[in-house]
């Protein structure tokens, strides 16, 4: 059976060769979707333009049931503010926005644009703003009119064809829950293994701001506590979306499925 789905998949890819990790996931791809053509299209798709080895085996069936389903797929992506960056630095940019957000709505189009060349139905893409958990919110949240700037700036770079939404007017219950100042969960949604990640990730950007380690551990919590809470709401509202991941800081991507990590949001990881 192993040799000849091996073969199966080596006449749908017309004998090229592509690295063990690529081919071990087509032929998972192939066998929990009987072979739907179609998916492993779209597989080898995301494989060209994705980062390797983010999107783990759980996440790959993730996306295959909800493929299976043949109902019209929603892409969307999270997106936050642009903050002014800089040693003892506070507040929102509001003269452009930046070369991560520019990218990260090209990419959130591009994809949505190619799953339908493949045969999917596909709805509008949406580009969520994470206006919520701010950073230095002691700060911030009194540049609240910078922010609609920067939100008004944002939006000038939203494609036709893509939705814009703010996520606290998309999910009021977060601004309830979440607020602009973010929260601390106790025990964390997360491990100490994602944890330490995120605070070692983070800690290289916080040093621009000239944070010590005890800020920067303490605003790890507070996104690791706010990110896993939007998560859930999003699992809940939005079962069958799929997430474009465009920050810089893949490490984070995990907190979204918080203590679900045995089932994950759907999230891929296309290149910067």
């Amino acid at each position: 059976m192993g040799s000849c789905l091996s073969k199966k998949i080596n006449d749908f890819i017309n004998n090229e060769r592509i690295s063990k990790e690529q081919f071990n996931e087509l032929k998972y791809v192939a066998e929990i979707t009987n072979f739907n053509e179609k998916i492993l299209n779209w597989f080898r798709y995301l494989q060209s333009i994705e980062v390797i080895g983010w999107r783990n085996k759980l996440v790959t069936k993730k996306l295959c049931q909800i493929m299976e389903k043949e109902e019209t797929l929603h892409f969307y992506a999270l997106f936050c503010p642009s903050y002014i960056k800089g040693k003892g630095e506070a507040g929102f940019r509001i003269d452009d926005v930046g070369n991560t957000t520019k990218n990260g709505l090209k990419t959130l189009m591009d994809i949505t644009r190619k799953t339908r060349e493949i045969g999917f139905n596909c709805s509008n893409p949406e580009a969520i703003f994470f206006d919520i958990a701010l950073e230095q919110p002691e700060k911030t949240v009194n540049m609240l009119s910078d922010l609609d700037i920067n939100i008004q700036n944002f939006c000038k770079y939203v494609p036709e064809g893509m939705n814009f939404s703010l996520l606290s007017k998309k999910f009021p219950e977060l601004m309830d829950i979440v607020g602009y100042g973010g929260i601390i969960i106790e025990p964390l949604p997360v491990d100490e293994v994602i944890l330490a990640r995120i605070i070692e990730r983070g800690r290289k950007f916080y040093e621009l701001f000239g944070w010590n380690k005890e800020k920067i551990i303490n605003r790890s919590k507070i996104i690791a506590s706010s990110e896993a809470t939007v998560g859930n709401i999003i699992r809940h509202h939005m079962p069958n979306a799929i997430m474009v991941y465009t920050p810089t800081m893949l490490e984070r991507a995990q907190v979204y499925s918080g203590k679900h990590q045995n089932d994950p949001l759907p999230i891929v990881f296309p290149k910067k």
